[in-house]
């Protein structure tokens, strides 16, 4: 080969490995807006437009998209009929130096609070305060029977375990055992502005509202009485 040719060949060579590098290097130089960022902006404005609690989730974008770092916050806009729909588009824009704008779906789920264990718990527990707790669970996933109050939990008996974060339904709960057979129990009974009260054995367990026999300590005399305390029980008259 002609030692001229030879010398241009190498001298394109080089000009070429130079552009590249030049190239490669203002790539890496270039910051790219975080593809997490961009999720959290479409977030937050199916959130905003939400009425009610929901469950917000954005698509992640295409691992292989780069766009260039917004200079500004990014700004994100629903459709107006979107938090009607359990699933539409979210628009994310970059108003800065280097604008741009990308569309993400969103997937919505209405929630609704629920009353769950806080920790395992076992049969019999008398539920505290601290054993249950509200969670937001998606509302078709809310099973029949879910308490929405904690308050309707407490001090209730459970009648079987339940596993940390379980929902807590009215027929796994039991009111406790307020009276136990052979107790003494004040027993009352009212008759117009009257009261009586005497003492009784109970002779059977009972818990709040319960009806139960209880034997009259005097007469030996059975009769129903209905369970208002741990050491009360009333006599209905018709």
């Amino acid at each position: 080969m002609d030692p001229r040719t030879t010398s241009n060949w190498l001298c394109m060579g080089v000009l070429l490995a130079a552009g590249m590098l030049a190239t490669t290097g203002a790539w890496s130089a270039t910051a790219w807006q975080s593809h997490a960022a961009i999720r959290e902006a479409a977030e937050a404005a199916a959130r905003k437009a939400q009425p009610g609690p929901a469950a917000v989730v954005a698509d992640s974008p295409d691992p292989r998209l780069r766009l260039a770092e917004c200079t500004q916050p990014l700004a994100a806009t629903v459709p107006a009929n979107g938090v009607r729909s359990a699933r539409f588009t979210a628009e994310v824009r970059c108003e800065g130096s280097q604008p741009w704008r990308l569309y993400l779906p969103v997937r919505v789920t209405s929630t609704r609070p629920v009353v769950v264990a806080s920790r395992a718990l076992a049969r019999d527990t008398v539920l505290a305060p601290g054993d249950v707790r509200l969670a937001d669970s998606a509302s078709t996933s809310v099973p029949a029977g879910a308490l929405h109050d904690t308050d309707l939990a407490v001090g209730r008996v459970l009648r079987r375990s339940a596993d940390e974060g379980q929902a807590l339904i009215a027929s796994l709960l039991a009111a406790p055992t307020l009276v136990r057979r052979g107790q003494q129990v004040s027993v009352e009974a009212q008759a117009g502005g009257l009261t009586v009260r005497m003492e009784g054995v109970a002779r059977g367990d009972g818990a709040l509202g319960d009806i139960i026999e209880v034997e009259n300590g005097a007469s030996g005399r059975t009769v129903q009485a209905v369970v208002r305390s741990a050491r009360s029980v009333e006599v209905l008259l018709r």
